[in-house]
């Protein structure tokens, strides 16, 4: 099982604590750098937040969140081997061509190197002040595929659909992976499972049970990745046994998540010594 880890772009984001936690991730093995994902986050809303029991967000409409694909880009210059994701961007924060325009520069720049994580967006309200339409947010989500991977496969294309129409544009420079960039979903239920299977996209889940990651790789294309992001504490003492059980439920891919807000880099630096080797 690979592993991946978490920067932090929403954790008091600096230059030196993102090229920090980026080269560490290089230098001691990790196989990814990701970065999630917000543009605008409201005061007030009414949207639930999937993935806490009381479905509101561990974060503040004043929380200090760097631009993810910008900080991917800057992370770039700093690395040459370790993959580049973003975990997820919510479509209705932006829109297919723009997307399709900052994903082929970012792979361009690194060489290759990025892994594009996108979801349909939990907080509606935040599309709706950045302009973009909020509805069908599943089916918008398959067009928007559709399109990424015709800009990144033809110089010029055109597109109908029942959600986006253009006319014939060029979205150029093409990124060097092509129409075949690994794009993952992220997400909950049985809806994105169906998609990353008709999509051929792989899928990001924030799970710990390993019963649940069973579940879902059961269900699951045996040819789409799964992806699971798993909260690191500093001071827990049960990482290979939490990780190996996810491995062992069908993870091929372990993103570390909330591991620095102490000495990220020791952190990392523990966890490789102990861990990574034995998943492999």
């Amino acid at each position: 099982m690979r592993v991946g880890v978490v920067l932090p772009v929403a954790a008091s984001p600096s230059r030196e604590r993102l090229l920090a936690v980026a080269t560490a991730a290089e230098e001691l093995g990790y196989d990814s750098v990701w970065a999630n994902s917000h543009t605008a986050l409201p005061v007030h809303f009414k949207s639930r937040y999937p993935y806490s029991p009381d479905g509101r967000p561990g974060f503040k409409p004043d929380s200090r969140w760097a631009d993810t694909l910008v900080s991917l880009g800057f992370v770039a210059a700093a690395t040459d081997r370790v993959r580049l994701g973003t975990s997820v961007i919510p479509l209705i924060n932006t829109d297919p061509l723009t997307l399709a325009k900052q994903a082929a520069t970012v792979d361009l720049l690194s060489g290759g190197r990025l892994e594009l994580g996108i979801g349909g967006g939990w907080l509606a309200e935040e599309g709706a002040v950045l302009g973009h339409p909020t509805d069908h947010r599943t089916s918008r989500m398959v067009e928007t595929i559709e399109i990424l991977r015709l800009a990144w496969s033809r110089p010029i294309f055109s597109f109908d659909g029942r959600y986006f129409q253009i006319p014939e544009v060029g979205v150029n420079p093409p990124p060097p992976q092509g129409p075949r960039l690994p794009i993952w979903i992220g997400g909950h239920g049985q809806r994105v499972v169906e998609v990353c299977n008709q999509m051929e996209a792989d899928l990001l889940l924030w799970l710990s049970d390993p019963e649940e990651v069973a579940d879902f790789r059961r269900r699951l294309d045996p040819a789409r990745q799964l992806a699971i992001s798993m909260s690191l504490e500093p001071g827990e003492s049960a990482w290979l046994d939490s990780a190996s059980r996810l491995r062992d439920a069908g993870a091929d891919l372990l993103i570390l998540a909330r591991y620095f807000r102490r000495e990220p880099v020791e952190t990392l630096r523990r966890f490789a010594g102990e861990v990574l080797a034995k998943l492999a």
